[in-house]
């Protein structure tokens, strides 16, 4: 792609399919302190023949002689990522056999095309500008970005994710940079025009955090760099959220059970996988697979969290289509200007 108008298309309708919490898988082949990029509260029971931790209690993992992931951007040597352990913490399964199973079956290819074709109207740039997308997932919107000739760098917790991301882009015969790291962790000191947090993937920290994050993408930014970020509208959930939602992945069925605490604006999913039904039920046994949180912001609250000092202007939409923001909007989307 030469360079851009600048101008960002008209807009399109908003889509309102439901769109689920991103956690992402744990790592073990890169030396680790881990905090795990999108937290997940699991009160499941513990692992067969494993000793759960007591609440509370850190543990750090240090894998110092790991070889670094085939197609991806290893740690330095000796880099260590401390994870946090929640009361009976149990993501790896739900990341490893649950999450990456159908992670895929709530994004579309086409959509991501749209949403990067407006991103970059809107963040006007030019020709070879350098694109961060973090966390990256499965590289749907990072191979986009790459498509319109873009230098992109793609971040993630999730090898599995990492690996479909290589894939994706060899497929689409694209070059894209993967980095298997935690958002919390990125250092890529004025590094990017553009750096993208899509997807609903802030919230999953404490408020704190999620700070630490947007710093993050601050700092990643050369001058005039842009960051949008875009996540469910807070104000349009509350009021709309079901409290049971299902969807056919893999020709199987997923329930989704919904919960919205108004006290510290957290949202809580459970996720059953649906059997087969039998002869004797129309409906198959329901089994858990996790159970996920994140916390939601207003508009508002994460503008306030785009320091003026750092940001020096600030637009909302109700979507990555230009959709102005209003309370019905399903999306919140925030474009800032370093």
């Amino acid at each position: 792609m030469s360079k851009t108008t600048g101008r960002a298309p008209a807009a399109r309708s908003p889509r309102t399919s439901h769109e689920p919490m991103q956690p992402n898988a744990p790592v073990t082949s890169v030396v680790m302190r881990g905090k795990i990029s999108h937290a997940v509260r699991i009160r499941a029971a513990p692992v067969t023949g494993h000793t759960p931790l007591a609440p509370g209690t850190r543990t750090s993992i240090q894998r110092s002689h790991a070889a670094p992931v085939t197609g991806h951007t290893p740690l330095a040597p000796g880099t260590r990522t401390s994870i946090q352990w929640l009361a009976v913490f149990q993501s790896e399964r739900f990341f490893r056999e649950a999450w990456p199973q159908i992670s895929q079956a709530f994004a579309s290819p086409t959509d991501a095309a749209s949403d990067v074709e407006w991103i970059v109207g809107a963040a006007a740039l030019d020709a070879g500008a350098r694109v961060l997308d973090a966390p990256c997932g499965f590289g749907r919107h990072s191979v986009e970005f790459a498509r319109r000739g873009f230098p992109v760098t793609g971040v993630d917790f999730s090898e599995t994710e990492l690996d479909r991301a290589r894939k994706a882009a060899t497929e689409a015969g694209v070059p894209v940079r993967l980095v298997c790291q935690d958002i919390r962790d990125m250092e890529f000191p004025g590094e990017f025009d553009l750096a993208v947090n899509l997807f609903s993937s802030i919230g999953y920290f404490s408020d704190d955090e999620d700070r630490l994050v947007i710093d993050r993408f601050w700092r990643a930014l050369k001058p005039e760099g842009v960051f949008v970020l875009d996540t469910r509208n807070r104000d349009q959930l509350v009021r709309s959220l079901p409290p049971e939602e299902r969807k056919r992945v893999n020709g199987g069925t997923l329930r989704i059970e919904n919960e919205f605490d108004p006290a510290t604006s957290r949202w809580r999913a459970r996720w059953w996988r649906i059997k087969r039904a039998s002869a004797k039920s129309r409906e198959g046994a329901a089994e858990l697979i996790g159970e996920s949180e994140i916390r939601l912001y207003s508009a508002h609250e994460l503008s306030a969290m785009l320091r003026p000092e750092r940001w020096g202007h600030v637009e909302l939409y109700g979507g990555l289509d230009g959709t102005p923001f209003s309370l019905d909007a399903p999306r919140l989307v925030l474009v800032a200007r370093k």
